[in-house]
């Protein structure tokens, strides 16, 4: 497969509303060592991706990028040194670089970068996938068997695009240590992430309760989502008081003893919400704390209670490629499941020029099982 000379990408010039993103034609990067050049088949659109190229949600990255997310891709060309990926391959791009001399540096491609590893965007990682190509570390890369996935279980290249958004949670349910049995509550559980993550949970085995304050959505996972993965899952509408919260909680969990792990992925805005507290209090002795949302600031826990229970809380960026590899053999064996079966919908595919309506439609659908991608 030959690189053309020049291709066309979405730049992001300003932080601005209007939005100062525009399509252009950019010169098409050549592989180098350690990389890839993939052609861009479907990329996903992240539901706050307007507020974040606006400047309303201030996210550090590097002006002018290509932005970009998780996209199912073919490799255009490789570098020397690659051993098994292929030209032609189907493959799957993920956007959390490390910095090889420092793995606890990092980098989200195309959209987010801060301290030392700001590096990463500067010189050789700037440019994201809302392109028709972009250059990916080998490591960020995941051959995907399309005779499987495509031709033998139906899925379209746009259902593979849910891909990068159910890597996010597997990689706090991997940190949970999460065997089949076990107890999950997730909360809140009616947005993109926490969908996914009850979607995740159940395909580990575990028993969830997904909770939130949204019915109506509740009501349509667990409509889609019980009888799917053996109807290990129950709902509970929350209703923002610590001790009743906490009641509905425990009572919904295994013969009401409460949790084994709870997920967290409360957006910016939840950082005084109650039911962070109601689902602490709602686990077991030696229950486990994923923190994976985008509060920006402080939060309020039972202290004596996450003594007193040995609980053990921790926070979790993005994933390892340990949980990736998992991820995409479960999904190639058919214990997770995509598409419209699970749920998912794909509301938008849109071209590159289409930018501003791509962008409205993620943010419009923002909930569980809406995905809205870029086709180049």
């Amino acid at each position: 497969m030959s690189l053309p000379t020049t291709h066309k990408a979405l730049v992001l010039s300003s932080f601005s509303d209007p939005l100062d993103i525009k399509l252009q034609d950019v010169p098409t990067p050549s592989p180098v060592p350690g990389s890839a050049i993939l052609k861009v088949l479907s990329s996903h659109v992240v539901s706050y991706g307007k507020d974040v190229f606006s400047g309303k949600i201030p996210y550090p990255m590097q002006l002018p990028i290509t932005p970009g997310s998780g996209a199912v891709c073919r490799v255009a060309a490789v570098g020397p040194d690659a051993v098994t990926l292929r030209p032609g391959q189907l493959v799957i791009v993920e956007i959390n670089i490390r910095a090889r001399d420092d793995p606890s540096l990092n980098i989200l491609q195309g959209l987010f970068a801060m301290g030392p590893a700001e590096k990463l965007m500067a010189e050789e990682w700037r440019h994201g996938s809302y392109a028709e190509y972009v250059k990916a570390p080998l490591e960020n890369i995941y051959p995907l068997d399309e005779e499987n996935l495509i031709n033998k279980m139906g899925y379209t290249i746009n259902d593979l695009c849910y891909i990068p958004t159910l890597m996010v949670p597997m990689g706090g349910l991997v940190d949970l240590n999460i065997k089949p049995g076990q107890s999950v509550v997730v909360a809140p559980a009616t947005g993109s992430f926490g969908g996914a993550a009850v979607h995740m949970a159940l395909a580990l085995g575990a028993k969830v309760v997904a909770a939130g304050r949204n019915e109506d959505q509740l009501k349509t996972m667990a409509g889609v989502l019980g009888p799917l993965y053996g109807d290990r899952l129950t709902t509970v509408k929350l209703v923002g008081n610590i001790d009743a919260d906490t009641e509905a909680l425990k009572k919904a969990s295994p013969g009401g003893q409460g949790f084994d792990a709870y997920i967290d992925f409360s957006p910016p805005a939840a950082a005084k919400s109650t039911h962070i507290a109601s689902c602490i209090r709602a686990l077991k002795t030696y229950g486990k704390v994923s923190l994976m949302g985008g509060i920006r600031e402080d939060i309020s826990i039972p202290y004596p209670l996450v003594m007193i229970k040995s609980l053990q809380i921790s926070g979790r960026f993005m994933y390892e490629r340990g949980a990736i590899v998992q991820l995409i053999a479960m999904i190639e064996a058919g214990i997770v499941k995509l598409g419209k079966v699970a749920g998912v919908e794909v509301v938008g595919a849109y071209k590159l020029e289409e930018v501003e309506a791509a962008l409205n439609a993620a943010a419009d659908n923002s909930g569980f099982g809406k995905e809205v991608v870029f086709v180049p």
